[in-house]
């Protein structure tokens, strides 16, 4: 994707043990189909830890009761619980997109890693499969990946295709699910 001078709108994390923890060289950017997104300005090895989120857990109830462009804000680390950061404090990481052909999974339910080099002036993305179950998740994506689902919900977890795909990369409350769903 083409770079254009006044595309950077980075949103550093602040410095702090509470707050959000995001890789060095990560930058935001916005254009007209993708909205915004993150690239990096430096190699990331596979394994590398590209953020640890943090904000204050909120329950499936209030984030529904949130506003559409606040609720595509919240990370989902368990069944009943969300990660909520206000607008004001949002940095790098919050807006790492959705691909159908992801750079990146998760380690635990905060934790995102590479799951394979990624050069220089490449998006950051994570197939939201591997977090997202909830009802109100539903969008057409517009990755454009080879193998775009053409349209995201919180049952794309449910796809064998993706459980064979991500094994070991989905966040622990989906794993659970995944694990209960092959008991049955």
């Amino acid at each position: 994707m083409a770079e254009r001078p006044g595309d950077d709108i980075t949103a550093p994390c602040a410095p702090t043990a509470l707050d959000t923890y995001a890789t060095s060289g990560l930058r935001v950017m916005h254009s007209a189909t993708l909205g915004r997104y993150v690239i990096t300005d430096r190699d990331i090895a596979p394994g590398e830890t590209i953020a640890i989120w943090r904000g204050t857990m909120i329950s499936t109830r209030d984030a529904m009761n949130l506003p559409p462009e606040e609720q595509h804000q919240l990370l989902q680390v368990g069944g009943d619980q969300f990660l909520y950061v206000d607008s004001d404090n949002l940095c790098e990481v919050d807006f790492i997109n959705h691909s159908c052909d992801p750079n990146c999974g998760f380690t635990d339910a905060h934790t995102l890693v590479a799951l394979r080099h990624i050069a220089p002036g490449e998006s950051i993305t994570f197939d939201y499969a591997m977090s997202d179950v909830n009802e109100f998740i539903e969008f057409s994506c517009r990755c454009g990946a080879s193998m775009c689902r053409g349209r995201l919900t919180g049952d794309d977890w449910r796809l064998h295709e993706l459980q064979v795909r991500y094994e070991g990369w989905f966040a622990p409350h989906v794993e659970e699910l995944i694990q209960a769903q092959r008991r049955q």
